[in-house]
């Protein structure tokens, strides 16, 4: 045949209509454009020719290229039914070949399957014949209805397009059953047809592992009340992954932090004088602790690195580590690490917080990803051998390493952000685990820096350590504010009067203007109990007004914030905290609290979180672990709550308490502890006080226009004030995730939020 072509497609183009293309060449007559006929099965609608550029056919050799065609069908076949539409070559009437099917059936229904981000499909569609109604679709997983999802997202760039308010969009999580490895069917159709989304169907496989606590709490939830879905589903939508654990997503984030270390390593440069560094690997079992412990000891290294069997260094650790030596006074080095997985990849990172003693002696964080100064690496060594007896070499490095990190000064440790240390091919719980030794060890370091604290054992891998309370305990008061919600300020303070072990404390509570008649009554006779006050506060809510009232009334050196939204489930949860607040350095002192449910409320205040600051761990339950035990173990935080914080009366008030002008509603909390920072103290959150806050309780889902303008003044007072913007919180890995949740994501550059 002298004419080739295809006829390859009917698409629709925006502002013109549909448009069927392709292109036809006439090899005897190749620089002469083809004349062609549309024809339906009524017959032929027009003639054209293919003029139309098209570079790859010029390319192959086909004259000037001139051989495209794209020509918009009419109305007639436009009309909602079936037609075949065909392209012939018009001197001897044979149709272009076509690989799709002749038959067009010219849909009113439009809609895509774009992405499954965080488990969530994710797409839009609308109806042409009917743009601003919101379109309806049937999620089907395995042949299996899982349920319908209404298209009212909002899609600018679809706006113009369809001519509509631009409510084309849609989200839908999937199932928490669906996260079990195995390969799934999903796909997306238009209500009560058959038309699927262009990208549908798609297949997912998804691992338990990405599943959080949060996620699958939520997931019940809107399996279990079916008269919140919508706003269920939202909330699952938002929900984001426990991508740490995903290897795909780790090699992803890993090509920008690549990027990352190689302009620290640009910006560090070379200094003449840098220190020298010795790697020294772990020797195996032929090796005795005596021989390996002078071998170390008699380096002539200015810095030492111990490292593990199989493990290695980034290109990027030795110049990195002596560019933060050249500072001086530096005494020690770490480093995030990863593992080296059986095929290579690497696998498991482990992002870690700048320095934090008190953290570090309840789990080992840093591991062996560190270098050592000598005259730290020299105390550490003569420190173990006067009070351990490791049975091999490992042991001796372990305690080494650990005791060199559990009595550097705090000021001489420097962190180094990025992944530069790769373990071997074997589980992360190799790190030095709380083993009665290490227990020994941490309780040695107490008691050779005057520290009143015991320490002990808390299942395997973690120690607690307590800090001992005087024979005649400060007095506290606890203030807690209330306005109505007898329910609420009833189970609170029969929680705390019951269960509270602490020996002296006294209660005030701030009548914030109820007028219920039964919280009136319950409270005159709060009035008559010793110990408890009421304090009237008849004036518009100001949280932080209300509090720095009571904080100049009272005598106490001690004041306790707490919410009248907040049990108690930890007898003991005051001396933990008291423990704490008694010691010199620190400035206040926050709680684990609980949903109702079990899952984490606050774990911690993350500063510089969605750009101002928000409670840390909420995607974990109360018993697990967290990212390596940071729902478990003390641990030195930027802000906590003010629904259960501790602190001094004298310091609250030097630091002008909490400002009543800028933060009245929220954020004072945040504000009172990085005043406190200022002034040098340590801010602790600790999961030994435990107790619930019925937090949705007391806040409403849907709030004026007033309120909403009033939070974001106050968020916009924060950033102003605090650059939390740019704020890096420093007990917080800049690795990890600033978003909805924390510590179960990469923190990823801009450009690759999607992935």
């Amino acid at each position: 045949m002298a004419v080739d072509g295809k006829f390859e497609a009917i698409e629709r183009l925006p502002g013109i209509g549909w448009v069927a293309k392709g292109w036809a060449v006439d090899a005897q007559a190749a620089d002469q454009p083809v004349r062609l006929a549309l024809t339906s099965e009524g017959g032929v609608l027009g003639e054209f020719q293919a003029d139309l550029f098209r570079p790859e056919l010029a390319a192959a050799g086909g004259g000037a290229g001139r051989h495209g065609f794209a020509v918009k069908l009419p109305g007639e076949v436009l009309d909602g039914r079936p037609h075949l539409i065909r392209i012939l070559v018009r001197k001897d009437g044979t149709a272009l070949a076509r690989d799709g099917d002749e038959i067009f059936f010219p849909p009113h229904l439009h809609g895509q399957l774009e992405s499954v981000e965080h488990a969530t499909l994710r797409g839009w569609a609308f109806d042409e014949q009917a743009p601003e109604r919101l379109s309806l679709l049937e999620i089907e997983v395995d042949g299996t209805h899982a349920g319908t999802v209404r298209c009212d997202q909002l899609r600018p760039e679809l706006a113009q397009f369809v001519g509509s308010s631009g409510r084309h969009g849609f989200s839908f999580p999937l199932s928490a059953a669906l996260f079990d490895g195995q390969p799934h069917r999903v796909a997306v159709r238009f209500a009560n047809t058959d038309r699927q989304l262009v990208g549908s169907p798609l297949e997912v496989r998804l691992s338990a592992g990405l599943l959080t606590a949060r996620r699958r709490r939520l997931d019940r939830l809107v399996a279990e009340r079916g008269v919140a879905l919508e706003e269920g589903l939202a909330a699952l939508a938002a929900e984001p992954l426990n991508r740490l654990s995903d290897p795909a997503a780790y090699r992803a984030w890993l090509e920008h932090h690549e990027a990352a270390i190689a302009a620290a390593l640009a910006a560090a440069g070379r200094h003449a004088d840098a220190p020298t560094v010795a790697v020294i690997p772990l020797p195996g079992p032929e090796v005795g602790v005596a021989d390996f412990a002078a071998m170390v000891a008699d380096s002539a290294a200015d810095v030492v690195v111990l490292l593990e069997p199989g493990a290695r260094l980034h290109p990027a650790f030795l110049p990195l580590v002596q560019a933060a030596l050249a500072e001086g006074g530096v005494g020690l080095v770490y480093s995030d690490e990863d593992s080296q997985g059986p095929d290579g990849a690497r696998v498991q990172p482990h992002f870690k917080p700048g320095w934090d003693p008190d953290r570090y002696q309840a789990f080992p964080y840093v591991g062996f990803a560190c270098a050592i100064v000598r005259d730290c690496l020299a105390q550490a060594i003569a420190l173990v051998a006067d009070s351990e007896t490791p049975v091999d070499v490992w042991a001796w490095a372990q305690a080494v390493v650990d005791t060199a990190l559990l009595s550097v000064a705090a000021e001489r440790v420097r962190q180094l952000p990025f992944v530069l240390y790769h373990r071997a091919a074997k589980p992360v719980a190799r790190l030095p685990r709380a083993l009665p030794q290490r227990v020994s060890r941490v309780q040695a370091h107490l008691d050779r820096i005057g520290a009143p604290a015991g320490a002990q054992m808390d299942g395997a891998e973690r120690v607690r350590v307590r800090w001992q309370l005087p024979a005649a305990p400060p007095p506290v008061t606890l203030i807690i504010p209330t306005r109505d919600r007898l329910d609420l300020l009833k189970a609170c303070l029969e929680s705390v009067l019951s269960k509270t072990t602490y020996p002296r404390y006294d209660i005030v509570v701030i009548d914030n203007d109820s007028r219920e008649p039964a919280t009136l009554a319950y409270l005159e006779g709060l009035a008559r109990r010793p110990g408890v006050w009421v304090r009237r506060w008849p004036q518009p809510f100001n949280y932080a007004a209300m509090h720095n009232a009571v904080v100049a009334e009272i005598s106490s050196p001690y004041v306790a914030l707490l919410n009248n939204d907040v049990e108690v489930i930890a007898p003991e949860w005051l001396e933990e905290m008291m423990g704490h607040a008694i010691r010199p350095e620190v400035g206040a002192v926050g709680a684990k609290l609980l949903y109702p449910d079990g899952t984490i409320q606050h774990g911690g205040v993350l500063v510089g979180q969605h750009g101002a600051a928000d409670a840390a761990q909420r995607a974990f339950s109360g018993d697990e672990d967290g990212y390596f035990h940071s729902a478990m173990v003390v641990q030195t935080v930027s802000a906590v709550t003010a629904a259960c914080l501790v602190c001094r009366r004298d310091e609250y008030l030097a630091v002008g308490g909490m400002d009543a002008e800028r933060f009245s509603v929220a954020f004072n909390d945040v504000d009172l502890c990085l005043k406190l920072r200022a002034l040098g103290r340590r801010i602790l959150w600790t999961p030994h006080a435990l107790l619930y806050h019925h937090e949705s309780a007391t806040r409403q889902t849907s709030r004026s226009p007033e309120a909403q303008a009033h939070e974001q003044r106050e968020v916009a007072t924060l950033r102003a004030k605090w650059q939390t913007e740019t704020f890096l919180d420093p007990f917080y890995s800049p690795n990890l995730t600033r978003s909805l949740q924390t510590h179960v994501d990469f923190n990823w550059p801009p450009a690759s939020l999607a992935l």
